[in-house]
């Protein structure tokens, strides 16, 4: 390395070669990294050191980043690919890092496309719609979405703009063989000069989304804005200093959607900070900018601007746009039967409530208000719409297809996949693939438990739905590419701003009717009969990740021992008779825990999943930090709470 301990000279204009010897390589700890490296549910992610991106202590900075690409570079040159995008948002580092891709990419004879000169910033879901559209054979944005800005992330993706899967493990793979090179005989890492032909700022694929967003979100709803407009409506829209605030804005010009003095939406925190504005950081601690976190939704600043009117609604996207949350009103005289019905309530003024919805909560109002949209577009019966959700996202989502088809309303099924949106992806690529058959075969598709689901002749995907807070909607007819060389029945990644319009189109619908997203709550609760109401997730924590070095090492070292034994204690109950494995849970909970009647255990891909009788639990190791994640959901508040607080509590055998 030269005196200033950089591997290499980001934007630098003419084009350069570094070598890791065996010394770098030993040095740098890269046979540990190396080791553990892989890609989880959402690509890479890894504490770096936001003043240095050059700080080998921590294990997401400039080398290990570039053993990934040279990794995905090989295999992509080996695969074939010819051309691939490369974007990013805010947090430290981002853009000398798509600077280090792009040169990387072109010195293997690759094509990269970059956003327009000037345009620092991509959110995930343009990257992904992008690829799709503009016919790229892959890309990749660099972002840790919602984590804290000390940790850096990557998430590549194959040709359809969703993550990748199958070239997963080969680059994971592919790493260890180049670091075992390295530590052998030394590798070389070529970058071009950052002005290569082969590099492209040409990506900007904004006004074909909005096109397809016009097709997702039905004009009678896009509708009901500019007449609460009129009213005086007006939504808050926070971006936590990411990625948003320029695409937004664009986006609601396109859609007439006014933005700033005398519109219906406004920007809080638009200016783009690595730091996210200090936004989740409560009494000195870190939590990140989950917008499905309290320390977030309560420290933006919504509720003052909630009780001063300036806003009806406080909405919240993530830094790379792919989650979403809102802070709402109701009239206090709801507040009661809000609060029974699991929904978290705080006081505001005389006459107005607080009422904070979970993502899970949100996106049942929303495929409630999709069916009823496209039921009124006359599009409902005239296609084999999905409602597609992970095995850890509220059962009360898939109800309400579930019933709507009892009714004999439409053509409605329910489809459940792992953790990670991924498999949404591969879900959505593999009814594709079938409906390309000539032979015209009725789709179906198989759950991880072998479980076969008929879907019909045309599929489509109402809601793909995430726990966490990351959604997508398909429209009514498959996407189209830029020269029609591809199509798509829905996007293959979160699309925080697909969601968020929607939002926006049902609060103004709400303003227009004189009611609130609580009321309309309460009212989908009764008309769809729920039962699945009370959900809980509790997040263990197993390390600091904010820490460095030995001490690092000690620590991930102690919380993954725990993290695997509780895992192996749960996957053990998998293949055990349901009265044996209560019988294991009994002995080992406190006296006087409601444990109802285990129906079935069964793997869900990345965790264990129990399903009680009216009431299931599942517990996963999280792919993106160092949590556990205990889920409960069913029909009781307090015994959901009781029996999901003794499970995380619970003292598992040691391996």
């Amino acid at each position: 390395m030269n005196q200033a301990g950089m591997l290499f000279t980001p934007f630098a204009k003419q084009a350069e070669v570094f070598v890791i010897d065996a010394e770098l390589a030993a040095g740098s700890g890269l046979s540990n990294w190396a080791a553990g490296f892989k890609l989880g549910t959402a690509g890479y992610r890894d504490l770096l050191d936001p003043e240095n991106l050059f700080n080998l202590k921590v294990p997401f900075n400039g080398l290990t980043v570039a053993l990934m690409l040279e990794a995905r570079a090989q295999l992509a040159e080996e695969a074939g690919l010819r051309s691939l995008h490369v974007g990013g948002e805010v947090r430290p580092h981002t853009q000398e890092l798509i600077d280090l891709a792009a040169r990387l990419y072109a010195s293997h004879g690759i094509e990269v496309h970059l956003r327009p000169a000037g345009v620092r910033t991509t959110p995930i879901w343009l990257s992904s719609f992008g690829v799709f559209y503009e016919e790229l054979d892959g890309g990749e944005n660099f972002t840790a979405s919602h984590s804290q800005s000390y940790k850096g992330g990557w998430k590549p993706m194959e040709a359809g703009g969703g993550q990748l899967l199958a070239m997963a493990d080969k680059i994971a793979d592919r790493v260890r063989e180049l670091v075992s090179i390295a530590l052998d005989t030394g590798l070389e890492i070529r970058l071009t000069a950052a002005d290569d032909p082969l590099i492209k700022r040409d990506f900007d694929p904004l006004a074909a989304y909005v096109e397809v967003l016009r097709q997702v979100v039905p004009d009678g709803l896009l509708k009901e804005v500019p007449v609460a407009a009129e009213q005086d409506f007006r939504a808050a829209f926070c971006v936590e200093g990411g990625s948003m605030g320029s695409v937004a804005r664009s986006v609601f010009a396109a859609l007439d959607i006014q933005v700033g003095k005398g519109g219906p939406v406004f920007l809080t925190h638009e200016e783009e900070s690595n730091t996210y504005h200090g936004i989740g950081i409560v009494d000195g601690e870190n939590h990140g900018v989950d917008p499905g976190k309290w320390q977030v939704y309560k420290n933006v600043g919504a509720q003052e601007l909630l009780r001063q009117r300036e806003c009806d609604v406080f909405f919240i996207w993530d830094p790379d746009g792919d989650r979403f949350n809102m802070v709402t009103t109701a009239p206090v005289t709801v507040a009661g039967a809000a609060e029974a019905a699991g929904l978290e309530v705080d006081p505001l003024d005389d006459e107005r409530c607080l009422i904070f919805f979970k993502p899970n909560q949100i996106y049942f109002l929303l495929t409630a208000l999709k069916i009823a949209s496209l039921e009124e577009a006359g599009e409902l019966s005239d296609y084999n719409w999905i409602v597609a959700t992970t095995f850890p996202t509220s059962m009360s989502i898939g109800e309400v297809a579930t019933v709507y088809s009892d009714r004999g309303a439409g053509q409605l099924a329910t489809f459940r996949v792992p953790v990670g949106f991924k498999y949404f992806a591969a879900l959505v690529g593999n009814l594709e693939k079938q409906l390309a058959d000539p032979s015209g075969v009725v789709t179906r598709a198989n759950d991880v438990t072998g479980v076969e689901t008929e879907f019909g002749p045309r599929p489509r995907m109402l809601i793909m739905a995430e726990e966490s807070g990351g959604a997508a909607m398909g429209p009514a007819e498959p996407m189209v590419s830029r020269h029609g060389n591809r199509s798509s029945l829905a996007p293959k990644e979160k699309d925080g701003m697909q969601i968020g319009v929607m939002a926006l189109c049902l609060a103004a619908r709400l303003h227009n009717q004189g009611s609130s997203f609580g009321e309309f709550y309460l009212r989908l609760l009764e008309e769809y009969e729920t039962r699945y109401r009370f959900y809980e997730r509790r997040d263990i924590t197993l390390f600091d990740e904010s820490l460095q070095g030995e001490k690092r090492e000690k620590a991930k070292v102690a919380g993954n021992r725990r993290k695997e034994a509780t895992v192996a204690f749960f996957a053990s109950l998998e293949d055990k008779d349901p009265r044996e494995a209560a019988g294991i849970l009994a002995d080992l909970l406190p006296a006087g825990t409601p444990l109802p009647e285990i129906q079935r255990i069964f793997h869900a891909g990345d965790g264990t999943f129990i399903e009680f009788d009216g009431q299931w639990f599942e517990l996963r190791a999280s792919g993106t930090d160092a949590v556990l994640r205990f889920y409960m959901e069913g029909q009781d508040q307090e015994q959901v709470a009781a029996l999901n607080s003794a499970l995380a509590g619970m003292e598992v055998p040691a391996g």
